[in-house]
């Protein structure tokens, strides 16, 4: 912990997809839901394909006690003062929905121990300072400050008290972009109808 911290690095624990990957592990009925989820309709069509060859709900054993140990790994490299950032793997794992994952990176280092602000931080604040240093002269972001890009997220809820609230916003604003929750439906009506077309093939032409 303390070679990290005077190294001066940042690191992604990832537990969201180390915890995603246990709970399908051996389970054919978990990699099952995730096809039923509605956000099947979301999901590219060729990470479909990989998600039914994965090969996870085939395996032996459990996950569990490794998952519980870089919880606490995690736990004590942010108490060292390392900072974490959030991030995920390739959605081509099984239950890694494109946004969603993230989200669900923030509830597993909430149960590894981490405060609400702590685990928002790894996707806000950490990340925009990980960018500074590694591109210096960028536009600041991550934080709410003179300067920096206008990127918000507008909740009903509080997300320091449930970090649920993020699931459904408000709004959004991108770079000083504003889309209501209607505009966000809507581009997200655009992505599951271009799938479906994909899905579907091209229509047969008319003799």
């Amino acid at each position: 912990m303390a070679a990290t911290r005077r190294a001066g690095a940042f690191v992604t624990a990832d537990l969201g997809t180390y915890a995603t990957i246990a709970r399908q592990w051996g389970r054919p009925e978990a990699t099952a839901a995730y096809r039923r989820d509605p956000q099947w309709a979301l999901l590219d069509p060729a990470w479909r394909l990989a998600w039914r060859r994965s090969g996870y709900e085939t395996r032996e054993g459990s996950l569990e006690d490794r998952l519980r140990f870089l919880g606490r790994f995690a736990r004590a490299l942010q108490e060292a003062g390392v900072p974490l950032i959030a991030g995920t793997d390739t959605p081509t794992i099984p239950g890694l929905y494109p946004g969603a994952s993230l989200r669900n990176d923030l509830h597993a280092l909430r149960e590894a121990g981490f405060t609400p602000f702590e685990a928002l931080a790894t996707a806000t604040r950490n990340a925009g300072a990980f960018i500074a240093r590694a591109h210096p002269g960028t536009t600041c972001f991550g934080t709410v400050a003179v300067g920096c890009r206008a990127d918000l997220i507008l909740l009903a809820g509080n997300p320091l008290e449930d970090l649920r609230a993020l699931e459904t916003p408000e709004g959004v604003m991108i770079g000083g972009v504003w889309r209501d929750a209607a505009a966000l439906r809507a581009l997200l009506d655009e992505v599951a109808a271009a799938y479906r077309a994909i899905v579907a093939g091209p229509t047969p032409a008319a003799d």
